[in-house]
């Protein structure tokens, strides 16, 4: 599938999505929920690669989209505490999101996926609170927390549909793709989600960028030898992953 193509599918599943939360009230205060399109763009590689892709497929694929919208939202609240007005509607929107992927997959009759994605809800919220507490974590238990948080509702979707194959390279660069992000705010002076709150992770900032080498080149290697991708795929995978390392490269001369 080419990149236009892929685009386009892209955007009709974000305006799917968008009009399974339509909600006048919680639109107006909260605006509308975070898609993150790279995650997206991951949680479609079966189907981008020309994997058979039957509705069932796209309805958990938005439920599965709904789940990271539903955790960005309470993750919003977190961090402003809910005692205005937006902040609480906040509270109600992350709710709002959760309810319809349920509602969604209740729809199609799949309980045990339910049951399974729940499970993995519950999982990303544990793993989240080592970045709220005060304990001890290793450099390397902070790395595979982040991992797990970024991707656990899409392997599951994978396992689900038989598409183990796939997980190993959608881990590592929705892994690849957050350390990024984190590391290019964190230089900007923003206040990235995981190092702002991590002691470990500010006081290992060049561990980091060794980490993000490593990933990087891993991918690479794993992309370009994968006799299960697409050459076209391939090609659009290697310019995303590597995308903001040029970016950085090109800014620092």
């Amino acid at each position: 599938m080419n990149e236009a193509l892929i685009k386009q599918h892209i955007k009709q599943y974000k305006d799917g999505i968008l009009k399974q939360v339509q909600q006048s009230t919680l639109l107006k205060y909260t605006g509308a929920p975070v898609i993150d399109e790279e995650r997206l763009f991951f949680t479609l590689l079966p189907l981008f690669n020309g994997e058979e892709w039957e509705e069932s497929q796209s309805n958990s694929a938005i439920a599965v989209t709904l789940i990271f919208s539903a955790l960005a939202a309470h993750d919003l609240v977190k961090e402003l505490n809910a005692t205005t007005k937006e902040q609480q509607l906040q509270v109600l929107a992350g709710d709002y999101y959760s309810g319809k992927y349920y509602q969604l997959l209740a729809s199609d009759k799949q309980l045990d996926l339910i049951q399974q994605l729940s499970d993995g809800v519950a999982t990303i919220s544990e793993q989240k609170t080592k970045f709220y507490d005060r304990q001890l974590y290793s450099f390397e238990e902070l790395i595979q927390s982040i991992q797990l948080i970024e991707s656990k509702s899409i392997e599951q979707l994978y396992d689900y549909y038989s598409f183990h194959e796939y997980v190993f390279v959608m881990k590592e660069s929705l892994l690849l793709i957050a350390l990024k992000k984190e590391l290019e705010a964190y230089e900007q002076g923003g206040q990235p989600f995981y190092i702002s709150k991590s002691s470990q992770l500010q006081a290992n900032i060049n561990l980091l960028q060794v980490e993000i080498e490593k990933v990087e080149s891993l991918l690479k290697e794993e992309i370009t030898n994968s006799e299960l991708l697409q050459d076209q795929l391939k090609n659009i995978m290697l310019n995303k992953l590597m995308k903001s390392t040029l970016e950085k490269q090109l800014r620092e001369g």
